[in-house]
């Protein structure tokens, strides 16, 4: 049985880490074929992030001092998994790793690559016409129209149209992407890792997934910054690697 190693770069989430553990924990990935290991790289947080992670014996936890980004946490995550796939998960409770099954499900249909879209998960329970498709009623209109435009310059640069290039969940094969030389340190690694993946010529599939989405006061760490960088870092990797 192939497996699905769970990949969460945590940085300060000890508030919330345990209840997530405890959830993907809960996700029959075996009914769909796929066996789990579960890998916390707590990021030089300065509370019980790591702590968290080590009480759960079924869990592998390294630990990066001091806090190098949320690429470089992805990038040490990647290097320590030993399954045949590779799931991003960030370490709050905006998703539901109950997502993971239909995702598991469309590898298994023939996708190369998997992303959940928050921007189709919202679109099912939308009226037909809304003046925000794929919003949240608690997503923030800029976080909003900056996924669609990222959506829109991932299209302009690479032809394909991904209507959430930002989710946090996203499944690879391990072989491609610990092939792929990372440069990046930040948010925008997830953007280098999709201008790579579009350049290969893979077939990213992007199935509906649920998200609650959280607010400053509660944690988010995302700026509006990075979605600048986000936009010059697809263009640096549609020019070159």
């Amino acid at each position: 049985m192939p497996v699905l190693s769970i990949v969460i770069p945590a940085y300060n989430e000890g508030a919330f880490l345990g209840t997530l553990l405890e959830r993907i924990l809960r996700v029959p990935t075996e009914t769909v074929g796929f066996q789990k290991e579960i890998l916390v790289v707590n990021d030089g947080s300065t509370d019980n992030t790591e702590a968290v992670a080590r009480s759960f014996p079924e869990v592998k936890c390294f630990t990066q001092v001091p806090n190098q980004g949320k690429g470089r946490a992805v990038q040490r995550g990647l290097r320590e998994a030993t399954g045949d796939y590779i799931l991003i998960q960030d370490a709050d409770l905006e998703y539901d790793p109950q997502d993971y099954l239909p995702m598991l499900r469309a590898l298994r249909e023939g996708a190369d690559v998997v992303y959940g879209s928050r921007f189709l998960g919202q679109r099912q329970v939308q009226p037909r016409w809304t003046w925000f498709p794929g919003r949240h009623p608690q997503q923030g209109i800029g976080p909003w129209l900056a996924g669609i435009i990222l959506s829109a310059w991932t299209w302009i640069l690479f032809g394909r149209w991904i209507t959430d290039t930002l989710t946090a969940y996203k499944l690879y094969p391990a072989s491609v992407v610990k092939s792929l030389r990372l440069r990046t340190s930040g948010f925008e690694t997830d953007h280098e890792i999709t201008a790579k993946l579009l350049r290969m010529g893979l077939r990213i599939v992007e199935v509906p997934i649920a998200y609650f989405p959280r607010s400053r006061e509660e944690g988010k760490k995302i700026r509006a910054s990075d979605g600048l960088i986000a936009v010059w870092t697809l263009l640096r990797y549609r020019l070159a690697d």
